[in-house]
């Protein structure tokens, strides 16, 4: 005992702490006098764990700094410290500590969306903590593991396994009002769409002069008042060269441009391929050629035109809004005859339509000189979906992934598809794939003309390529790859398991799918197998049925030397001292009484509510009368 102790005191002499360790991180804080226990360093995720031990309580903001100077410092991917405190050691509670905590949730997982539980009330109760929301999330967070999470961030800080419950309290005014804010914003969508372009029009009046007629015309009481003066936004905003506020010369804007929608500008917006362009590009010009485009009409009466443009790098929705339906046919047939088009709006992330997507105030027909013409399909070419067959993104494993792996690539088997029409014309193909590791679903936004030929194409791939974004899929609640780019690939290498021992053994135990919920494998593949590993004998034990010996005998007949089958079940017994009857009074088994049944939403007697009541009348062993109804359980 003596030599044990002695042998910890040497263990802990050889700690170093913090300050020592990393003597460049300049802190008054008390966690540089922390003993550090253990480094680990996991380099497949560029990840470093770190065991700390502590005399004193150290502030969740200073962990985050000494996190964050490591990352900086030594070019980690993420950083975990794992917290032990000497017994007596004073902590903070979590409700003293909730928003320090977030915070620090929020620097490590911002995907996560940690700050939506900032201002929640939060109660902790032995093992259990119960936050409650004041606003809507609650399912949102769940699905994106938060609470699990949470649970994770909480033991290594604190030293204390807790189970975490989110949940919504809301009053009845707050979620009326949520409710209509929801509706506001909906029907605001392309008012503000609409409002973005006037204002684009009054701007270029006032700064170029422009004379040429605008084709849109929007009713006064549908746009909010445009500000007097230039307008104040930096998507706007007319760069000078001399320091003086006088606007640059501006190119003369080509003869060869026949405007089809919109008002002619002189201001000259950054162009831009397709391949380059994210959420944030803000407003750019487009060229290329049409792929497919219509115009629908909007509840409030409006054209709403939609049409995918092809510059030879990649395929891209954009859309605008006509005065209304017979002005957007109008609009539409034009850019169907023209030979090529040149866009200009602003790039963004549609919710709507779950993709990047144009917001074009102006269309113009340009001439196709110089530009790529369509993609013809050819089945030839390996690539399936996207606009180049080079995938740079990191090869990774199913089983590796999370939601903030980011871009990613996967090589697996198709194990099902399912594809969708969505309201904007576009297909959703949900595709099953497995790695040998796991299996997840994948999807992908095809374009209405293409859809039915891709998928025709990947109903005759055994195995893809797919690259894209791994992220949390807000619609299934499960972890999914936004696919941009398919190829076909080769079909995982088939094994087969093999025995090769000198003596086979007699497999004493074995279930078929007769047995419920335990087995899928029918006795015929079963016994196949033993044959073909050399097996000489065989048991089936299936739960207590014995449909399954039929289909045995069948397959080996009255006689086979090489296999014998030992048929056998697993039985359900009842223990001989136990009476089967409760609380007997001497009446007979053979009178008449009542069989109840009752089916409930769970097991507590306490919590939990009667679905169904079913009752049997039963006589001399035989059913004389039936009941039975549906029971509101009112939860």
């Amino acid at each position: 005992m003596e030599e044990a102790q002695k042998e910890v005191k040497e263990k802990n002499k050889k700690r170093k702490k913090v300050g020592e360790v990393f003597s460049d991180y300049k802190t008054n804080s008390n966690i540089a006098d922390a003993e550090i226990t253990k480094m680990n360093l996991i380099k497949k995720i560029n990840t470093l764990e770190i065991g700390m031990y502590s005399k004193e309580y150290v502030e969740i903001k200073e962990i985050w700094y000494f996190e964050k100077f490591l990352r900086d410092r030594f070019q980690f991917g993420q950083v975990h410290m794992i917290l032990q405190y000497e017994d007596g050691v004073r902590k903070k509670s979590i409700e003293t500590e909730w928003e320090n905590l977030i915070c620090y949730m929020a620097h490590k997982y911002p995907l996560m969306r940690p700050l939506l539980l900032l201002k929640s009330n939060v109660e902790v109760q032995d093992n259990k903590i119960n936050v409650y929301m004041k606003i809507k999330g609650a399912d949102f967070l769940k699905a994106r593991k938060l609470d699990r999470e949470l649970e994770k961030v909480i033991f290594n800080l604190f030293g204390k396994k807790y189970t975490v419950n989110i949940e919504e309290k809301l009053a009845d005014q707050e979620v009326k009002a949520f409710q209509e804010k929801t509706k506001e914003i909906e029907e605001q969508a392309v008012h503000e769409a609409m409002r973005g372009i006037a204002i684009r029009a009054h701007h270029e009046e006032q700064y170029y002069g422009t004379a040429i007629d605008n084709t849109q015309s929007f009713a006064e009481s549908e746009i909010p008042p445009i500000p007097e003066g230039p307008y104040n936004d930096a998507d706007y905003d007319v760069t000078t060269d001399d320091g003086l506020g006088y606007a640059p010369p501006m190119e003369e804007l080509s003869q060869a441009e026949n405007i089809i929608f919109g008002k002619a500008s002189r201001a000259k917006e950054k162009k831009m391929k397709i391949k380059d362009i994210d959420a944030n590009a803000g407003r750019i010009t487009l060229e290329g050629r049409i792929v497919n485009s219509e115009c629908r009409e909007t509840k409030t009466g409006k054209g709403m035109l939609i049409f995918e443009l092809y510059d030879g790098t990649g395929i891209i929705t954009c859309k605008s809004f006509a005065e209304d339906g017979a002005k957007g046919n109008e609009i539409l047939e034009k850019i169907k005859s023209a030979k090529a088009i040149k866009t200009t709006g602003k790039a963004g992330l549609d919710a709507y339509a779950g993709d990047i997507t144009v917001m074009a105030n102006i269309i113009a027909e340009i001439s196709d000189e110089g530009l790529p013409p369509l993609p013809e399909e050819d089945d030839s070419t390996p690539l399936i979906l996207g606009s180049s067959m080079n995938i740079n993104d990191p090869l990774v494993k199913i089983a590796d992934l999370n939601a903030e792996s980011g871009n990613v690539c996967i090589d697996g088997e198709i194990q099902a598809m399912e594809d969708k029409e969505t309201k904007s014309g576009k297909v959703i193909l949900s595709i099953d794939i497995y790695d040998g590791t796991s299996t997840m679903t994948c999807k992908a936004f095809l374009p209405g003309n293409n859809a039915k030929k891709i998928i025709k194409r990947l109903k005759g791939t055994k195995a893809i390529k797919l690259a894209g974004k791994a992220q949390m899929d807000a619609f299934s609640n499960e972890l999914t790859i936004m696919a941009n780019t398919i190829i076909t690939s080769e079909p995982l290498p088939k094994t087969s398991r093999e025995d090769h021992a000198e003596v086979k053994r007699v497999e004493l135990h074995m279930h078929t799918k007769m047995s419920q919920m335990d087995a899928m494998t029918s006795a015929t593949d079963l016994i196949k197998r033993a044959m073909k590993w050399g097996m000489k004998s065989i048991a089936i034990t299936d739960h207590g049925v014995v449909q399954s010996f039929p289909e045995a005998h069948k397959l080996l007949g009255r006689d086979n030397p090489d296999m014998k089958i030992i048929y056998g079940v697993e039985a359900y017994l009842a223990p001989d001292k136990e009476n089967s009857v409760t609380n007997a009074k001497g009446q007979s088994i053979d009178t008449t009484y009542c069989v109840l049944d009752l089916e409930t939403t769970g097991f507590s007697a306490v919590t939990e509510k009667i679905t169904e009541v079913g009752i049997m009348k039963v006589q001399n062993g035989e059913v004389i009368d039936e009941f039975s109804c549906f029971v509101n359980p009112e939860k």
